[in-house]
């Protein structure tokens, strides 16, 4: 069993592809372009971090949006009783996109590294199309593992940065500029209704058929007859203690109104968190809802007369830049005394730290490890049990208690759509926005 908002995403759901698709029957052909305002500088599938999901390569598993691992490249699977040792069958007649043929020898390498570097010594047989996995000590969590962006089984060579199994290949890259994919003929699942996607990295104009809304204080108002999609709160913006007491960690706490950093910094585009997981995913984010109280805070810290504390940010960064100047101003009125500062500066003195978490699973328990492991509490998370949602909700209670981490806000990630671009309701979600489904009118 598995904890996951799967009511509420499949209403969700519906509403968005009432939205998306409409009554025009899908065409095949036609070019997409695409506008994000950030750059990328590698196609490496673990470094990006996005609800639009371009997918060049693909995974043995997948973790779909109600939290259930569904096969992708692996057809089956199975363990034994320790979870120690696990057989995967891959599916046959798959090709990579220069030609070569999937199999348990060439979807070795890319997982083998990325299994080490989460277990430790690890063993991997190949032959044919059966891949064994073996440790000497339990993977119950293997599939949850094997379903991230980094278990993406990919190769490289001089003529293209990533060759993967994807519906799309690379047509080709220039890094931090721009990235042109073609639709691979050979895929072994249905083609994509497009032939080609072109993305400009970098661009803020909103010309292109899709582009991201960045969050931000700046108001945007899209053009006239363009939709929007949001994802589902998916970015945790937390603070970080790095060196500071918990009772002034407390303090600082009670003090943060998180209402004017949603409504105004995030313009909308996120729910205030006072959990680590949003509502949608853990179902009991609401038990730990709170009103500021500067009274309390202002008690607090004057018992203990704490010395001024800098609170790191991005440099780049100028929506968590503002995020840090609205905590320093909150905490100052419970007498507090916060320096938000920029991060890379080598500065050795940093009490705090703003940063954001991407949930990478629609899986509650997996999300809240994976947030664990951040903050040094990876070893107690290793004892969650995802068929007791109980023993979540108090793990996360723990750590909210110990104030190692302040969770501020969800935000959504959205994009605005023209009114040529519809998406197939197949496999898109509140999640991900999957450029598979896309396809466009003349």
């Amino acid at each position: 069993m598995r904890l996951r908002g799967s009511a509420w995403l499949a209403l969700s759901s519906f509403l968005i592809s009432s939205i998306l698709t409409g009554a025009v029957r899908p065409r095949y052909g036609g070019t997409l372009t695409v506008e994000l305002s950030t750059a990328w500088p590698t196609l490496d599938p673990a470094a990006i971090q996005t609800a639009l999901s371009i997918p060049i390569a693909e995974t043995l598993v997948r973790v779909s949006s109600h939290g259930e691992t569904e096969p992708v490249l692996a057809v089956a699977w199975q363990h034994d009783p320790d979870f120690k040792r696990w057989r995967f069958s891959l599916r046959p007649k798959v090709t990579f996109h220069d030609g070569e043929a999937l199999t348990a020898a060439s979807a070795a390498p890319s997982l083998l590294a990325v299994l080490k570097q989460k277990y430790g010594e690890v063993s991997m047989e190949a032959g044919g199309q059966a891949l064994v996995v073996q440790a000497d000590h339990a993977m119950p969590e293997l599939l949850d593992v094997l379903a991230l962006p980094s278990a993406a089984i990919v190769r490289k060579s001089d003529a293209s940065p990533l060759i993967g199994t994807g519906p799309f290949r690379v047509a080709s890259w220039e890094p931090g500029r721009r990235l042109m994919l073609a639709a691979f003929d050979g895929y072994w699942g249905a083609r994509p209704y497009l032939d080609t996607v072109a993305i400009e990295f970098g661009a803020g104009r909103g010309r292109a058929d899709l582009f991201d809304i960045p969050v931000g204080p700046a108001r945007r108002i899209l053009p006239e007859g363009l939709a929007m999609w949001s994802s589902e709160p998916r970015t945790l913006v937390a603070i970080a203690a790095v060196n500071a007491q918990p009772a002034q960690l407390q303090a600082l706490a009670l003090s943060i109104d998180r209402a004017p950093i949603v409504n105004v910094l995030a313009q909308h585009l996120g729910d205030a968190a006072f959990g680590l997981l949003p509502q949608w995913l853990s179902g009991y984010a609401f038990l730990f809802q709170s009103t500021p109280d500067v009274t309390r805070a202002r008690q607090i810290a004057s018992q203990l007369r704490p010395a001024a504390m800098t609170l790191s940010y991005p440099a780049s960064d100028l929506f968590l830049r503002s995020v840090a100047e609205r905590v320093a101003l909150n905490a100052r009125d419970a007498g507090i005394a916060i320096q938000p500062m920029p991060g890379g500066n080598g500065n050795l003195h940093v009490n705090l730290s703003m940063l954001e978490w991407p949930l990478e699973s629609a899986d509650a328990a997996d999300a809240l490890k994976r947030i664990a492991e951040q903050v040094g509490a990876g070893d107690r998370a290793r004892q969650l049990d995802p068929a007791k949602p109980d023993t979540l909700y108090q793990f996360e209670r723990s750590l909210l208690d110990e104030y190692r981490i302040i969770p501020l806000v969800h935000l959504r990630e959205s994009y605005g759509i023209a009114p040529r671009v519809h998406f197939q309701p197949s496999r898109s979600d509140t999640f991900h926005l999957h450029l598979e489904d896309a396809w466009v009118e003349k």
